[in-house]
């Protein structure tokens, strides 16, 4: 037993210093040898796995069925979906409740645009829109009633609710109002300015307490623009003359007074040019008289600057629904003018849209109303027109630069079921030749409708209000220019739109 204990013990010292004499002897050896050695068994690791990955993923797709082998995007595409009905489930429990408010006075593009983007921040748009007293109190007095305000806003497709009476004040206690009863959560504001009586900003609290978002507000177009617009008009378009419109129409349609002569005579000479465009005689346009030259008029004023809008096909597209007559659907027509979009055609869409499945809705081109209603009409250019009508709910689709006579192949083309017509209209000769020769072919077919328009209002009312009320609207504006030409000098930054 002592002698196989001995030999256990002998062994056991022989191995044990077999081992530490040959790690010590690797661990003194050369290091770049050492280093070597590292590199090399390295190198033969990756590439025996790149070796074993190739064989695999051969093999994969060699001997596994196409129906059962992962495909890019699988995995992202059922995270997405899943992802996407959480949130769908939420929206329905919880919406993102989005908040503007504004007067919404001689409503145009510029503001639907607003609302389109403010809905676009959130699930649900509530519209707070401003009373008449209240305008009146910080503003001057509005171009149209509340009522008439309140019947615009609701049309428009992206709006969901409407608050009226709100105030034009944002106090914090309104907010805290809008934040828990209505269950707000943003208030939403474009980035002009909105500035109280007292010259302090509106949405300051709502800013202060996290619970602001701004938009960008839509160059090209402005109420201000538009009512120098109206003020050209009347001056020019007998339909609105009266006793004294010529002076006061213009001196508002006119800017300021030019420090320099040259300008003045540079501006007058272009004002000419576009008045002889209209004005070659009597008779070139029905409705219109001859215009007195810009070169007789005072050289203290300059033409008044006309917003330039420029349409691009994004802009067409955020409007557009994108909607496609379902087949067999009834699709009904209606063309016309659809200048200063206001409660009468409203009023008529939503009319003529109950008389079919899909209303589709024609717009005349500048010249063609130009031609029957005289110079300075339309107010609002083509395309301007059409994303008024666009933004309408009742609206599924339209065509911009509508012929102003319907023809066998516009019924054809869009399978036009039914064509109807309003009783108001701009034109107070409804019988006249031209009128009736424009629809000639459907009455023919009889598919000719007219519908007793809702409402009697007209483009021609609103410029006639503009031009009865001057010296307030006059004194209204060149405040709103004041304010605006302060703060995009000083205080304007960059908004991206969404």
């Amino acid at each position: 037993m002592s002698l196989g204990r001995e030999r256990e013990t002998t062994l056991a010292r022989l191995l044990h210093h077999t081992v530490v004499e040959g790690s010590t002897r690797y661990l003194s050896r050369d290091p770049v040898i050492k280093t070597f050695e590292i590199a090399l068994a390295a190198a033969t690791f990756t590439a025996a796995s790149a070796g074993l990955w190739y064989l695999l993923k051969e093999s994969y797709y060699t001997y596994v069925p196409l129906s059962y082998q992962y495909r890019p995007g699988t995995m992202t595409g059922y995270f997405s979906k899943v992802l996407a009905k959480h949130a769908k489930r939420r929206r329905r429990y919880r919406p993102i409740r989005v908040y503007m408010d504004g007067c919404f006075d001689l409503m145009h593009y510029g503001h639907a645009n607003a609302l389109r983007q403010a809905r676009s921040l959130g699930d649900e748009l509530v519209v707070g829109l401003v009373p008449d007293e209240e305008i009146l109190r910080c503003k001057g007095p509005p171009l149209l009633n509340e009522k008439e305000r309140l019947e615009l806003v609701e049309s428009v497709k992206w709006v969901d609710e409407v608050l009226t009476g709100v105030p034009y004040d944002l106090t914090p206690e309104f907010l805290d109002e809008l934040f828990t009863k209505h269950r707000i959560d943003y208030v939403i504001h474009g980035d002009d300015p909105c500035i109280l009586p007292d010259g302090t900003d509106a949405y300051a609290y709502a800013k202060k307490s996290g619970r602001f978002m701004m938009i960008k507000r839509t160059e090209g177009v402005s109420t201000t623009d538009i009512v120098g617009r109206m003020l050209m008009c009347s001056r020019n378009n007998r339909r609105f003359l009266s006793s004294g419109t010529e002076d006061l129409t213009r001196a508002f349609s006119m800017g300021h007074r030019q420090e320099d002569d040259g300008d003045q005579r540079h501006n007058l000479v272009d004002m000419d040019n576009e008045c002889d465009n209209y004005s070659e005689s009597k008779e070139s346009y029905d409705g219109v008289t001859p215009r007195k030259k810009a070169s007789d008029i005072e050289l203290d004023v300059r033409p008044v600057t006309v917003s330039r809008f420029m349409p691009t096909s994004r802009r067409i597209v955020q409007f557009s629904s994108g909607k496609v007559a379902p087949a067999g659907s009834k699709i009904v027509y209606i063309d016309g003018a659809f200048d200063l979009f206001h409660v009468g055609h409203v009023e008529i869409l939503k009319a003529a849209r109950q008389e079919g499945d899909f209303l589709l809705v024609g717009i005349h081109t500048d010249e063609d109303v130009t031609r029957r209603r005289g110079a300075h009409l339309p107010i609002m250019g083509l395309h301007e027109r059409a994303l008024s009508v666009l933004a309408c709910r009742y609206t599924d689709e339209v065509i911009i630069g509508a012929p102003s006579t319907i023809t066998e192949d516009l019924l054809k083309t869009f399978n036009i079921s039914i064509v109807v017509r309003g009783t108001m209209h701009e034109i107070s000769d409804r019988k006249a030749a031209s009128e009736l020769d424009r629809y000639k072919v459907t009455s023919d077919k009889k598919i000719l409708k007219y519908l007793k328009s809702p409402s009697n209002m007209t483009s021609a009312k609103l410029i006639q209000r503009i031009v009865k009320n001057r010296e307030q609207f006059e004194s209204r504006q060149a405040r709103k220019t004041k304010t605006e030409a302060t703060y995009y000098a000083t205080s304007k930054q960059y908004v991206s739109e969404v």
